[in-house]
Order: structure tokens, then C-alpha cells, then sequence
């Protein structure tokens, strides 16, 4: 029967079922940790659905977005570029562009691109991702969001749209103004759209208690002519964060696979989910929304099929092996003594504390959703009485008072001028921040470097799997650190890099599977490569 399956017999698959055990806390893993890595983007998203409602105000806002102009969704795909949110944090901000009459496939667009091509996905993909390469599926992501947008439009919005009767106005007063954007960020995750977040969750689950570990190996090869189809029909499912996305994208590439199986992944996994198609179907109904499926998927393949044609990259074969695939599938085991909550909430502990920067922003934003959810409730519980929208009545301010001058009114222009700047230069700050200079990470990874060596000699395998993800990531770095100071990355150094972390894996496979003394002995071999990595990066 595996014979038949045309993603199936490569290495780690072990059958399409498994044990309940395995089943079921694999689902309830992967919607923890789906919940813990998209919390800072969903309250960046709630945020933003605040702003844009109590600051910028629907008139702005139709303006910003051309709303009457067949520009809109490439408006809204440059402002998607912008807005650092995931599919997830998407729908909040989605809803309050359609309470400003946005036409829905301008929406659309911004729905598509904002949790791919965000300035968190590009600073995160240039140390995963040759740069020519991220331009090119950036010019794809493009493609597909703007064009599925434009014929959304034409076909749907035209003919079902509904503009509100009477268009919120901003309020004039600042005090007003934050109370408006606390009130709806707050409110954005109660109501029906709970349910869009929740069919999202639970569609991660599913996948990750069903889809047997080790079933991607064969299917993703770049030999094989299906392997966008099949990423496309497993990426459906599944929720991918901007930054986890351009991990994957990274590996995929890295081990030698298909790239159009890694283009469906970034658009349909990371770009769209569950929640996004039943907030169509809720709007607009069963065809609308099978419109946008078959052009969402239609175009995905195309140009998936057209990167495994055009660009020259892929040897992997059936016999190769690559994590890049393990984070949606069933895990390989979960043993009776491990199975339940407190194994999960160890698993999210040690996946947090694994990531250092990453998880404290986790960490924080999983707190804040916390307390935003909570206050959600109570303002649903007190109806009217503790509503913000009555201050967004025309009558609520005096049309004619004039702003102090600490407190202007902008022009939609300035707006977009100000939020581009501004992003702009969030933006280059973060990429400097986040790529320290190479004698920076040198430094860095000196430390680490000493704690993972100190983790073989006393056989702490866990620790050593922790300062070797520590080791990999900051010499990943190097490549993107040298270029945007001007640097030249030769030939030479990218091979280098290639070899050491190869070097590296080979010596985690080794203590991972209780091999200590050939771990001991690689060891040298392993500080030689590294050595030879550091000195082609080293300034000279």
C-alpha cells in the first residue's frame, strides 16, 4: 500500500498510523505551539485594527487604499509589506478595513502578502535565503495576492459588497482616540471571528495528528513533477508564523528540494489559512469562496511549477533526509509516560527557552493576548455601556475645531508617508540589530562555542542541543551581516559556512543518538571547519 502513496516510503516514515498517544498529544502540541508563536503577531494585528480605526478613521483610510480606483489592491499589498502580522493577526485588521468600505478583494491582497513579505519575514529570510532568491518569490507572492485581488474585485465586490449606511469618523481628541483603539483591539478576538481563529487552530492540529512523520521525504524531491501539489494540499492546513515560514523556505532550499514546494508553503501556509476561507464563506458564501480557493491554488502551482523549471537548485533525492518537513507532521512517537499536559507545556518551555529572542517575544506576547482576551470579554459582557463607538458619530466632535499644534491632523498622504518612513527605518534598525557585525557574532559564538563543548565532555545531551541551535543561528548570520555593511561574501566563505553547519548537524546526530565517543571525536573536526567559517568572515 505505501508503494501506492506518492509522498510516502522515504526515510523516517513509519506508516500512516500510529498509536492514540501519538495521535493525540502530536495534535495538542502542534496547536500549542501554533498558539505561543503566533501571539506577538496577532496582537501586533489587534493592535494595528485599533489604529487604523481610531487613528487613521475609514475616510483616511479609503483614501490611503484608492477605494474607486483599480489601484487598490496594489495599494494594499504595499501596505501589507509594511505591517509586521501573520495570517492570524491579518483578520482583525481585515475586518476593520471592510467596516471602511474597503472593497473585499483590495482586502484580499493585503490578507495575502502581509504575513509573508513583512519587514519581520524579509530581515528574518535574508539569513536563510539567497537574496535573489527571496526577490524572486517576492515578485511571485506579488503576483498572486495583487492578481487574485484585482479579479476578486471585478467578479465578487462589484456585485456583493455592502458599504455601511453612515462611515465611522476618527475622533478628534486624543484621549478619545486611544480609547477607540484599546476598545476595538480588545474586542477584535470575541465574536465571530473567534471561530475563525479557532477552525485555524484546530485545522494545525488535525494535520499534526494525521500527517505520519518522515511522509514528505519523497514527495518534495525537485525530480518530482507533483511536489507543489503536494505541499499545496498539506500547506492548506497548516499555519506558519512570517519568521518560521523563511526557517522552513531556508531548509527546503539548504537540503535540496523543490522550490515550488516551498513557494506553496509560503503562500498557502503562510499566507492563508482556515480562518481566512470561513471568513469568506461567512460574508459571501459556498462559490465566492471556491472562486478564491481554485485562483489561490491555481496560481500557486503555476508559478511553483514555473521555479522548479527555471531556477537550477535541488539534488535531494528519495533516499535524502531533511527536518524542513518535521513541524507538520504526526511526531515520530509520544511515549504513555510522557503523554499529557504538563509533556506539553515542557515541549513549549523548552521550544521558547531554545529560542532566545524569538521566545521572550513569545513569551510577552502570549501575555499580552492573555490580558487583551480577557478584557475583550469583560467589554462584551458590558454591552453599550462600556462601548468606544459612539465617540466615532460624526456629531460625537465639533467638525470645525482645530488641532493643537502637539496634536495635528495629518492628511492622508502624510500618513503614508509618515508609516512608510517610519517602518523604513523600524526596519534597517532591526536588520542592524538583528546581524551584529561579524566580529560581533564572533564573539558571540566564542561563548557558545566553550558551552557546547563543556556539554559533550559532561554528555548533557539537551544542553548541547541548545547551544548548538544557539552556535547554528548566530553562524547563519554571517552571510547578511557582511552584506548590508558593504561586504563581499565569496564563494569560498559560502561553502565554508555550508560545511561547518553540516559538520555541526552530523555531530547533534551523533549525541542526539547516544554516540558520546564519536561525538568526542568529532569534536576537533568539527572546531576546524568552524575555524575555517570564521576566518573568511572575519574582517580583514
Amino acid at each position: 500500500m505505501n508503494d501506492l502513496l506518492l509522498l510516502a516510503d522515504g526515510p523516517g516514515y513509519q506508516g500512516l498510523f500510529a498509536d492514540v498517544n501519538t495521535t493525540f498529544w502530536s495534535g495538542v502540541l502542534r496547536i500549542a505551539y501554533a498558539m505561543v508563536a503566533a501571539a506577538p503577531f496577532l496582537v501586533a494585528g489587534m493592535f494595528t485594527a485599533g489604529i487604523l480605526r481610531g487613528m487613521v478613521g475609514a475616510e483616511r483610510t479609503r483614501s490611503i487604499l484608492g477605494v474607486g480606483r483599480w489601484t487598490g489592491p496594489f495599494r494594499a499589498w504595499a501596505l501589507g509589506v509594511l505591517l509586521p502580522i501573520c495570517s492570524l493577526g491579518a483578520l482583525p485588521v481585515a475586518r476593520e478595513l471592510r467596516r471602511a468600505g474597503i472593497p473585499s478583494g483590495t482586502v484580499l491582497s493585503f490578507v495575502l502578502v502581509a504575513p509573508v513579505l513583512n519587514p519581520v519575514s524579509i530581515i528574518y529570510g535574508l539569513s536563510h535565503i539567497e537574496p535573489i532568491t527571496l526577490v524572486y518569490f517576492a515578485v511571485g507572492t506579488f503576483v498572486v495576492s495583487t492578481g487574485i485581488g484585482l479579479i476578486w474585485n471585478w467578479c465578487i465586490s462589484d456585485k456583493q459588497d455592502a458599504d455601511p449606511e453612515q462611515f465611522e469618523v476618527a475622533p478628534r481628541s486624543s484621549i478619545h482616540r486611544v480609547a477607540v483603539v484599546a476598545d476595538t483591539a480588545a474586542r477584535s478576538f470575541v465574536g465571530p471571528v473567534f471561530m475563525d481563529y479557532g477552525l485555524a487552530l484546530l485545522a494545525v492540529g488535525i494535520l499534526g495528528a494525521f500527517l505520519p512523520h518522515g511522509v514528505l521525504q519523497t514527495g518534495m524531491t525537485r525530480d518530482n513533477a507533483l511536489a507543489p501539489v503536494i505541499m499545496g494540499l498539506v500547506a492548506i492546513p497548516v499555519y506558519v508564523t512570517p519568521t518560521d515560514v523563511m526557517m522552513h523556505f531556508g531548509h527546503i532550499v539548504r537540503d535540496g528540494y523543490s522550490l515550488g514546494a516551498a513557494f506553496a508553503l509560503i503562500v498557502l501556509g503562510a499566507g492563508a489559512n482556515v480562518g481566512v476561507a470561513n471568513w469568506l464563506r461567512r460574508d459571501y458564501g459556498f462559490r465566492p469562496l471556491m472562486l478564491f480557493v481554485g485562483l489561490l491554488i491555481g496560481a500557486t502551482l503555476v508559478i511553483g511549477f514555473t521555479a522548479d523549471r527555471t531556477i537550477v537548485h535541488g539534488a535531494a533525492t528519495t533516499e535524502d533526509h531533511t527536518h524542513a518537513f518535521d513541524a507538520f507532521t504526526r511526531l515520530s512517537s509520544v511515549s504513555p509516560q510522557e503523554a499529557g499536559p504538563v509533556w506539553v507545556v515542557r515541549k513549549v518551555t523548552e521550544s521558547i527557552q531554545k529560542h532566545e529572542a524569538a521566545g521572550s517575544a513569545e513569551v510577552a506576547g502570549l501575555a499580552l493576548l492573555g490580558l487583551m482576551i480577557v478584557a475583550g470579554v469583560v467589554l462584551r459582557i458590558g454591552g453599550d455601556r462600556i462601548c468606544a463607538d459612539h465617540l466615532l458619530q460624526p456629531t460625537a466632535e465639533v467638525g470645525n475645531e482645530t488641532s493643537p499644534a502637539w496634536d495635528p491632523t495629518l492628511s492622508s498622504r502624510q500618513l503614508v508617508a509618515v508609516g512608510t518612513v517610519g517602518m523604513a527605518a523600524l526596519a534597517a534598525t532591526g536588520l542592524y540589530v538583528f546581524y551584529p557585525t561579524p566580529d560581533n557574532l564572533i564573539a558571540e559564538i566564542a561563548i557558545i562555542r566553550v558551552e557546547a563543548y563543556d556539554a559533550v565532555r559532561a554528555e548533557d545531551v539537551s544542553e548541547f542541543r541548545r547551544r548548538t541551535a544557539q552556535w547554528k543561528r548566530q553562524a547563519e548570520k554571517f552571510p547578511t551581516s557582511t552584506r548590508i555593511r558593504g561586504g563581499r561574501v565569496t564563494d569560498m566563505a559560502e561553502e565554508s559556512l555550508t560545511d561547518f553547519l553540516y559538520g555541526l548537524k552530523t555531530l547533534e546526530d551523533h549525541m542526539s543518538a547516544g554516540r558520546i565517543a564519536e561525538a568526542k571525536m568529532m569534536q576537533s573536526y568539527v572546531d576546524r571547519l568552524y575555524r575555517t567559517c570564521r576566518d573568511e568572515f572575519r574582517p580583514q
